[in-house]
């Protein structure tokens, strides 16, 4: 997987693509398109603080806290449904991806990523707090639910009738590669950000899912948990 998946995912839309961005403080995605020329992207977003006086020209905002309930969008709205970093804080994990069927066009893609089971692997960062970077899944209090593995990722795309595209640990061998110099360098010189980022590109301390909504589903589908 490469270290940016979402770029490729971005660049591959159709002309004048739908994207929303669940959880978009920092208007990542928003960067991310313009960098590769995916100027006529539709971006829209939603938060539980409100962005309206910080917007990117021509995005669509609304406040709201995804634990309480829908989004305020229509059925199959979207061509793209993001999800970076957010089911996580969520104590309704399952609901949240229904959701995300619902808001989807047919055919479109949901691209989620989240701590994987190998954010348990570690102790807490150990130095600059105040920083905010993260080695444990419990180093941020508010991840309220639990670490999701690729295969869970897979599995619950299934249980609502949609087709797991990928699944997997982000990753990057360059990091690999580097992470016998770079940990100790970074423990010495205490840089939390750069033990982060190594540590997450090297060990895949985040999982990732991309799906398909079927071209014939429309709106939000039952959950249906069965067995293989």
């Amino acid at each position: 997987m490469q270290l940016n998946p979402i770029r490729k995912i971005l660049l591959a839309l159709p002309l004048n693509a739908k994207v929303l961005d669940l959880g978009c403080m920092s208007f990542r995605h928003v960067t991310e398109a313009k960098l590769m020329g995916r100027t006529d992207l539709i971006h829209a977003g939603v938060d539980y603080v409100d962005l309206s006086n910080d917007l990117p020209e021509g995005f669509e905002f609304h406040k709201c806290d995804l634990s309480l309930g829908p989004t305020p969008f229509a059925d199959d709205s979207f061509d793209l449904v993001i999800g970076w970093h957010i089911i996580e804080h969520l104590p309704n994990a399952i609901e949240f991806f229904g959701e995300c069927v619902r808001i989807c066009r047919p055919g479109g893609l949901i691209y989620l990523e989240t701590p994987s089971e190998r954010s348990l692997w570690l102790p807490g960062m150990p130095f600059k707090h105040e920083e905010f970077h993260s080695l444990s899944f419990y180093d941020d209090p508010t991840h309220v639910f639990r670490p999701w593995t690729p295969q869970s990722f897979y599995r619950l795309t299934c249980y609502f009738g949609c087709t797991p595209l990928k699944t997997g640990y982000r990753t990057s061998w360059k990091h690999r590669l580097s992470f016998p110099l770079v940990i100790p360098y970074a423990l010495l010189t205490r840089q939390a950000g750069l033990l982060e980022r190594s540590v997450w590109y090297s060990l895949g301390w985040a999982s990732y899912l991309l799906a398909q909504k079927p071209a014939a589903m429309r709106g939000q589908p039952t959950f249906g948990y069965y067995l293989a």
